[in-house]
């Protein structure tokens, strides 16, 4: 059976043409009643669809306005940055958090002024410091107490940190020098060379106490009691109460001068040494102030402590 043209036009047209009428989307517009922005809107039966801007990105010659977060690895390349895309009211936030330090460029911030327009804050930079791999080592093992052996393979590993200070001649911060003189001044501060002497078997002995002596080259060690502290040859031991390192708290930061007070103490299993660094909190909050101050000074955008909204 073959449908006429005819029968196209009858009911069966009028039904079709209804469905047709009802199920056809419609193009329209709703403005903004605060601002006046015009959005497209296209009606259905199931209702109203906005049509979203980025429909139509791939049909401009250029986006409508930069969008996007630049992870730098570095200071100088999130100062370039900065320095690239910046206008008279971009910004800078610095989160302080000892943690997870960072810096945040705000390259689309709001405008200066309460009654100046605001902007969307889509285009950003954000570089997050990297410990240095010194900090680190030296960090996780402040105040954990090691064995002997332990205390002189970490401290071979990092004998090229430890600094060797000449009394009255290197210039040190003053409450470095007030730190040093209260534990008994810079002849207490231990050379390299005396560390070294440390790592590979010094003997310690006290009464009813535990004497170690361990060489790294060779694996021996030996164990015995003793009435009191001497050191190899029978002499009164004295074990130097401080010493020095120079590390950066970033990489590829300038080098930092931080305190350790060198401890020991004697157990039943063996004699144990740690170190305890000196005000790494203000050391930290130094090298990222410093830093801060660089990144502001060069870009000549303002600072804020904290993050954007």
């Amino acid at each position: 059976m073959t449908m006429e043209i005819d029968d196209l036009k009858g009911p069966i047209g009028e039904a079709r043409e209804l469905v047709e009428a009802y199920i056809k989307p419609v193009l329209t517009s709703i403005s903004d009643p605060t601002g006046g922005v015009v959005a497209p809107f296209a009606m259905t039966p199931s209702g109203a669809h906005v049509i979203p801007a980025k429909a139509f990105d791939d049909y401009r010659p250029q986006p409508v306005r930069r969008i996007g977060v630049a992870h730098l690895t570095s200071l100088d390349s999130i100062i370039a940055h900065a320095l690239r895309f910046k206008d008279e009211d971009s910004a800078i936030f610095a989160n302080d958090d000892r943690k997870a330090p960072s810096l945040t460029v705000v390259l689309d911030y709001h405008r200066i002024g309460a009654d100046s327009d605001p902007r969307f804050g889509q285009h950003r930079a954000h570089f997050a410091f990297p410990l240095s791999d010194e900090w680190t080592a030296w960090t996780e093992q402040d105040g954990q107490q090691m064995r002997m052996v332990e205390f002189a393979e970490f401290l071979e590993d990092r004998i090229i940190d430890v600094l060797y200070v000449i009394p009255e001649e290197d210039e040190l911060s003053d409450d470095l020098k007030k730190f040093i003189n209260a534990g008994g001044g810079e002849a207490t501060i231990a050379t390299p060379q005396r560390l070294v002497e440390l790592a590979r078997g010094l003997q310690v002995h006290e009464s009813s106490a535990v004497r170690e002596v361990r060489n790294l080259s060779t694996g021996e060690a030996q164990i015995s009691f003793t009435s009191e502290h001497t050191d190899a040859n029978g002499e009164p031991l004295r074990i130097p109460g401080l010493f020095l390192i120079g590390i950066p708290v970033f990489r590829n930061g300038p080098i930092y001068r931080i305190a350790a007070r060198l401890r020991y103490r004697k157990t039943p299993t063996g004699v144990v040494f740690w170190y305890d660094l000196w005000r790494t909190d203000r050391v930290f909050d130094h090298a990222f102030k410093e830093s801060c101050e660089r990144a502001e000074v060069e870009t000549e955008l303002p600072l804020f402590f904290g993050k954007p909204e």
